[in-house]
């Protein structure tokens, strides 16, 4: 019987290694941004965003376009990331952005509505299984492979007072995978088995909201408020079926059931300030952002389970390492950027671009068994927008072209441990992401 023990603890463990999936944080907006000209503004925008990427932004910021407006273009970024020099291959972000917007008005006010689209060409969705132990960049592992649909609204109050919100949409998933028949703990080929699956893709919906203020001739004041969401991913697998030894059956109708329980990405709440300054040929930003990283979850798997009475008395379960909790810590994200006009013509006008980023990372030291690595970061971002009046019949109203191009330098960092055994060791992390970004605008 210590055999059959052995097998089936064994059997136990590798159902329960079938959902390991690791916790992406925050989502590609966070991390690089929405819409070419926001981008290369550092995002500082809170205040002055008037096109699609105000579902992200600001959604108040809707009501400021007076015409319908079509955008849609590229991101592409591309991380280095590396722990003691070695490369970890962390996958790129690329896919569409766009969406579209429609201002009018009502009662004399103004409104819009207006819908807005991250789709990643590669994949939509992704996991890793990285056990708590291993170093990885705990932010950007896994996070830009996401799809992201948000629908917002905006309404003028009172001349020069807006107000707006709107709905990011994503799915959890819930699955189970059932087996039932025979299983033969000695002689694998003697198990038969046969099995079903039930997945269900649940849409989960967050909250983005925005306040704008033209408090004066050229002063722009704007808040944001970004509300927290868990994508979840809990995987089960369930067994009913007899227990078998040698072709003999040992326990007839046993069951156990393995269910982990997974937050697949975690985006935290965020309230940014805005205060912008518009001149005719220029403009300029600074946003504060407090992000509420001290409620980040756990990056691991939490793993229940459950055997009827005549399986456990034979069945030696494995340890199940238990997730530690991260310690993030809450902090300030600075933003400032800015725009000019190098040229006005009666066809053509051509805008510069320039933005800045310090982010401090939320990270803790790592001086035990958890190596979640993360970085201060330091962006830098440069873009050009060309606008075209009347271009032809086919597109009454001007037509833009932004191009953005961003650096994030992420300053490298040392993470000592206390025990001088410990299997990893002292590692430094260090890395850049460099990332472009167009959009094509049509004003109808």
């Amino acid at each position: 019987m210590h055999a059959a023990k052995t097998a089936c603890a064994a059997l136990l463990g590798l159902f329960a290694s079938l959902g390991l999936p690791a916790l992406a944080a925050a989502n590609p907006l966070d991390a690089f941004g929405l819409g070419a000209r926001s981008i290369a503004m550092g995002g500082a925008v809170t205040s002055l965003v008037d096109d699609v990427s105000a579902n992200y932004y600001n959604p108040a910021g809707l009501a400021r376009s007076e015409r319908l407006q079509l955008e849609f273009g590229y991101i592409y970024a591309d991380p280095t990331l590396t722990i003691n020099g070695g490369d970890l291959n962390v996958d790129a972000s690329r896919g569409f952005q766009g969406g579209v917007l429609m201002p009018g008005r009502l009662l004399d006010r103004r409104v819009a509505v207006s819908l807005g689209l991250h789709l990643p060409d590669e994949r939509v969705a992704r996991l890793r299984a990285l056990p708590q132990s291993q170093p990885r960049f705990t932010l950007y592992d896994n996070r830009p492979q996401r799809l992201t649909i948000s629908a917002s609204g905006a309404v003028e109050i009172v001349e020069g007072l807006t107000l707006g919100a709107g709905l990011t949409f994503l799915a959890n998933t819930v699955g189970t995978l059932s087996l039932g028949g025979q299983l033969d703990i000695a002689q694998v080929e003697q198990t038969t088995l046969l099995s079903s699956l039930d997945v269900d893709l649940a849409a989960i919906r967050y909250l983005t909201a925005g306040v704008l203020w033209e408090a004066g001739e050229h002063l722009r004041l704007g808040v944001t408020f970004r509300d927290e969401f868990k994508l979840r991913l809990d995987l089960g697998v369930e067994v009913i079926g007899d227990l078998a030894f040698n072709g003999n059956v040992v326990q007839e109708d046993v069951t156990f059931k393995v269910m982990t329980y997974n937050v697949n990405l975690f985006s935290p709440r965020q309230v940014a300030f805005g205060v912008g300054w518009e001149e005719e040929r220029w403009q300029a930003s600074l946003d504060v952002t407090w992000v509420q990283w001290s409620r980040f979850p756990p990056p691991a798997s939490r793993i229940e389970v459950t055997l009827d009475e005549r399986l456990a008395s034979i069945a030696a379960l494995p340890p199940f390492e238990v997730p530690l909790s991260p310690a993030f810590h809450d902090i300030l994200v600075l933003r400032a950027g800015g725009e000019l006009q190098l040229y006005r013509g009666p066809v053509l006008e051509v805008l510069s671009r320039a933005g800045y980023v310090w982010e401090p990372s939320p990270a803790p030291e790592q001086p035990g068994i958890t190596n979640y690595v993360d970085l201060d970061k330091h962006a830098v971002s440069l873009g050009l927008g060309l606008t075209l009046e009347e271009w032809i019949d086919l597109f009454p109203g001007p037509v833009g072209l932004d191009l953005t191009g961003q650096l994030i330098h992420l300053r490298p960092r040392a993470y000592l441990k206390d025990d001088p055994a410990d299997p990893v060791g002292d590692f430094e992390a260090r890395g850049h992401i460099w990332s472009g970004s167009l959009m094509t605008r049509f004003h109808f």
